[in-house]
């Protein structure tokens, strides 16, 4: 219709001026069609684009919430744990004090004049001695026993270290799919204007990935380091005590039958040992199943991570400076602004979190050094005990019962320097535990604080993201 109008209103025309106008005319059509072409392709990258995005920001949702709740699950300790702990291992070294102070006086006794042993006492404090190991290690059963009952638990919810890497891989080869698709349309896009901005976002998203798998890295390597330090020294806790009470009830026997005072100092020697060498073995057993853990995990990942935090707070800012004055938007249902502040305040929470974990994991690994400074050092008081003990008895038995007693009040007076460390140090623990606590948590920078805090922000999150 438009060209039979032109026609007839130019009819009187010369006939080129009539070819030009219907160029014209054509040359119009075309630029109405290539910019409705343009605004249409334009449309459908922003809705590409939207969708994307919004799937691979709920899927690194569900990755970092899987991976704050492993970390409270899998490391979740029984409530009066550090209470009971302590009343426990507190009975075990007083009475083992007890023995010590009471061996000290009856075998100076002993030395000097035979007859002025107080058998009696010394019974009574062997006999407190065995019953204290006996609770101590009833304790330390007890705490194993509890984090093997976790541990089931945490298997039966998914929890635990196998499982927890088997999902994390899986969700990290969606977020992986989704940023290659989410490349690629931007690589088909170049000629769109907020090409560049799209790009920076890109690595945004990326950097943001990365910091969800070495938190979770980070989380799990700590969390198998610390229960392997853990549990094997509540079992080396548990055997040496055990064998302390055995030493104990036989010595007790050797009162009356002198012959069996050489295989308790042998028994004590045993326990001593063990008690010497718990810590270091905890220690080093913890430290080889972290490293072990590590290893695993990047073996699944297919290679260590690495992520940058001062290059996602250099990116998100390169991001913003981009967004200032730029034209249209990317995601009209979430306006940059938004997003922005989606991933500004997730990179916040993240390196106060990691900020946290690296405070109390240092705690953690101080208390640890504290105890095998002392732990070393208290159970050598009780093997050169035993080692005293048992070299005087064999050496002099029976003919110069003096000399034996002579030999057992040196044992027991280095032993009584030990269980004295001992039972300061345990109320010392203690308390230095409490304080810390009490100390984080007024500042809210407890793991378990700052990890429902960073809940509170997924959710909220998640219900932005998902009304896309």
């Amino acid at each position: 219709m438009i060209y039979r109008a032109a026609f007839h209103s130019t009819r009187r025309l010369p006939a080129v001026c009539l070819i030009i106008m219907l160029l014209q005319l054509v040359a119009q059509s075309g630029t109405i069609s290539a910019a409705s072409a343009q605004a249409s392709s334009s449309r459908d990258f922003s809705a590409q684009y939207t969708a994307l995005t919004k799937k691979i920001l709920l899927a690194g949702i569900e990755l970092e919430r899987f991976s704050l709740n492993f970390r409270m699950e899998s490391a979740m300790q029984p409530k009066f744990r550090r209470y009971t702990y302590f009343l426990a291992q507190e009975t075990g070294a007083a009475t083992g004090l007890a023995f010590e102070v009471t061996g000290t006086k009856q075998f100076g006794e002993g030395r000097k004049r035979l007859l002025r042993v107080n058998l009696r006492a010394v019974s009574k404090s062997l006999r407190a001695a065995e019953v204290g190991s006996i609770i101590a290690a009833s304790g330390s059963c007890l705490e194993l026993s509890g984090n093997l009952i976790q541990a089931v638990k945490n298997r039966r919810h998914g929890y635990d270290h196998r499982s927890a890497n088997e999902f994390v891989v899986s969700k990290l080869k969606e977020i992986d799919d989704l940023l290659a698709q989410r490349s690629a349309l931007v690589a088909a896009n170049l000629d769109h204007p907020a090409y560049e901005r799209a790009l920076a976002e890109g690595k945004v998203l990326s950097l943001v990935r990365d910091s969800f798998i070495n938190e979770y890295r980070h989380f799990s390597v700590d969390t198998k380091r610390y229960m392997a330090y853990q549990n094997l020294f509540f079992l080396l806790n548990t055997s040496y005590n055990t064998v302390g009470a055995v030493a104990a009830g036989v010595a007790n026997r050797g009162l009356t039958k002198p012959r069996l005072t050489g295989p308790a100092n042998i028994l004590f020697i045993v326990a001593g040992g063990l008690a010497t060498a718990s810590p270091i073995l905890s220690q080093a057993t913890g430290k080889f199943m972290g490293w072990q853990q590590r290893r695993s995990l990047d073996k699944q990942l297919g290679g260590r991570p690495s992520f940058d935090a001062s290059a996602l707070s250099a990116e998100i800012k390169h991001l913003e400076a981009l967004e200032i004055n730029a034209e249209g938007s990317l995601m009209p249902s979430l306006p940059a602004s938004q997003r922005l502040a989606i991933y500004t305040e997730s990179s916040g929470l993240f390196l106060k979190q990691l900020e946290s974990e690296t405070k109390t994991m240092r705690t953690l690994e101080q208390v640890a050094i504290q105890n095998s400074v002392l732990g070393p050092l208290i159970g050598g008081t009780l093997l050169t005990q035993g080692i005293v003990g048992t070299a005087g008895f064999y050496k002099y038995f029976p003919n110069r019962p003096k000399k034996i007693f002579t030999a057992s009040f040196a044992g027991a007076t280095v032993a009584t320097v030990g269980t004295s460390m001992a039972v300061v140090g345990n109320a010392a623990t203690l308390l230095a535990g409490l304080s810390n606590e009490h100390s984080l948590s007024k500042k809210k920078q407890l793991p378990s604080q700052l990890i429902k805090v960073r809940l509170a922000h997924l959710d909220d999150m998640e219900k932005t993201i998902s009304a896309l």
